[in-house]
């Protein structure tokens, strides 16, 4: 069994912001097929920035805004909160000599705090890969489970537009460039770079209602590759507990992010177990990939599904795996 049980950590609050919405409206959005990506004048596949924030300022804009109402949901609890908001590889628009002191992973979260009048918290921030998101929520929840906080804020903010970052990637061979992008279709598209934030609210679960439940947690490695995963036995043992934990999701929001390698070898694990045929959820084709924080906005998103259990997957470079289980909640 390689999941932690979460028994009394429950969701409480949840936004995001990504294509210019929030986790609400994009819900809503992608509900019926749409699109938050636009197509430049290359023809190129790009996620959207809401006008008026400038590239340089954009992570601590979407993150505060992605940040407000879950804090608000848990601000007046009592003792230090767990504060788990990350980015995978600090602001990749402030990677300049003049700003290298402020582009660390865990500076964004120490800004947010400061501009939401947090003095003292309990630091949670993690950098995993594109599993940054679900990493820094796991690590708040260990803070409540083993009763340092009762409370806390977990989520991240990244972007793949910078022009040094795209560039990598289309190096790598791994964005869809002009072909809309797709997931799971054995085409291969590759992703479209996007930024976004989410940032999601947990409390000690006791005497809470109408919230959901955080039934488990998976935190696994795979040192095969540099950059994808190569033992299948590191996701099917992810799939394994997160059923032992909490069988027969509703929905499961995968990775997905469309490349080729990534692609085969996430649906061979989804395909090879009793949740082969649980409804599946994929969002990079239509939001982008956030990067570090897909795992945030893509939950976030979710957590607005009429469904009463789901579970999120992120696989990262490096072979930094995640997975949680979640259940909503209807008693007190």
């Amino acid at each position: 069994m390689y999941a932690t049980l979460y028994p009394d950590v429950a969701l409480t609050a949840w936004d995001c912001r990504v294509g210019g919405l929030d986790a609400k409206n994009a819900w809503e959005a992608l509900s019926t097929g749409q699109r938050l990506l636009r197509q430049r004048a290359d023809g190129t596949w790009h996620g959207l920035l809401p006008e008026g924030i400038a590239p340089a300022d954009s992570l601590h804009a979407l993150l505060h805004a992605a940040t407000v109402h879950p804090w608000a949901a848990v601000a007046g609890g009592c003792g230090l909160p767990a504060w788990g908001l990350s980015t995978s590889k600090g602001d990749p628009w402030a990677f300049t000599p003049a700003a290298a002191a402020t582009a660390g992973p865990g500076h964004l979260g120490a800004r947010i705090a400061r501009d939401l009048g947090i003095g003292v918290y309990v630091p949670c921030a993690t950098a995993a890969a594109c599993s940054t998101g679900l990493y820094s929520l796991l690590a708040c929840a260990d803070r409540i489970a083993d009763g340092t906080c009762d409370r806390g804020v977990a989520g991240a903010a990244d972007g793949a537009l910078p022009d040094w970052l795209e560039a990598g990637f289309a190096r790598l061979g791994v964005l869809c460039g002009s072909t809309a992008p797709t997931a799971f279709t054995g085409a291969g598209t590759g992703f479209a770079p996007a930024a976004g934030a989410g940032a999601i609210a947990l409390a000690r679960a006791s005497g809470i209602a109408g919230t959901w439940q955080l039934r488990a947690g998976v935190r696994l490695g795979d040192a095969g590759h540099e950059t994808h995963f190569v033992d299948p036995w590191t996701l099917t043992s992810a799939l394994e507990a997160l059923w032992a934990a909490l069988p027969h999701p509703d929905l499961i929001v995968a990775h997905a992010t469309g490349t080729t390698l990534g692609d085969a070898y996430e649906q061979a694990g989804l395909d090879a177990g009793p949740w082969r045929d649980c409804p599946r959820l994929v969002l990079k084709p239509l939001i982008g990939h956030t990067l570090g924080a897909s795992g945030a906005v893509e939950l976030a998103i979710a957590l607005e599904a009429p469904v009463q259990r789901l579970w999120k997957l992120s696989l990262g470079f490096g072979g930094h795996l995640a997975g949680v289980a979640v259940e909503r909640r209807t008693d007190g």
